[in-house]
């Protein structure tokens, strides 16, 4: 893995990022507070440097997307995404954040569709404890997602 990282990671985020820079499909099963959001974060951006990935698309609970983008983002990654440009499929690299109650409705999950469809996109749900019941609408729309 050959990486310079914005934020020096700690010796058990380098190991999850050593685990998971490399798949396809990957969970990270960390305690809260360990740095998942990093490793996430850092796995996105050496997607893009080795041009895999154009786009993110972080879904999270009310009141967890707002840290993504007031902190998370702006202290592990070297660039941030600008909403006026998120359609635009181009070599920047475009982060998404919504709400996981979007996916209850057909508008943010079409929002989502139309995302995913501009750019080679990394998908990922933080706390996916809101999307574990397999009969639930949102569920059912968050893991369609997967074919695009």
């Amino acid at each position: 893995m050959n990486y310079k990282f914005k934020t020096k990671p700690y010796a058990h985020q380098l190991k999850a990022l050593e685990m998971s820079h490399n798949k396809e499909v990957f969970a990270y099963f960390m305690e809260m507070g360990t740095g998942k959001s990093k490793v996430l974060l850092d796995n996105i951006a050496m997607l893009y440097d080795k041009g895999k990935i154009n786009g993110a698309l972080i879904i999270a609970p009310k009141g967890v997307y707002k840290n993504w983008y007031d902190s998370e983002i702006p202290t592990h990654l070297k660039q941030q995404a600008k909403l006026d440009t998120l359609f635009k499929p181009e070599v920047d690299l475009h982060i998404l954040i919504m709400n996981v109650e979007a996916f209850s409705t057909k508008k943010g999950l079409d929002f989502a569709r139309k995302f995913l469809s501009c750019h080679n996109t990394l998908v990922a749900v933080d706390e996916s404890t809101t999307i574990k019941n397999p009969g639930a609408k949102r569920t059912k729309n968050i893991l369609s997602l997967s074919k695009l």
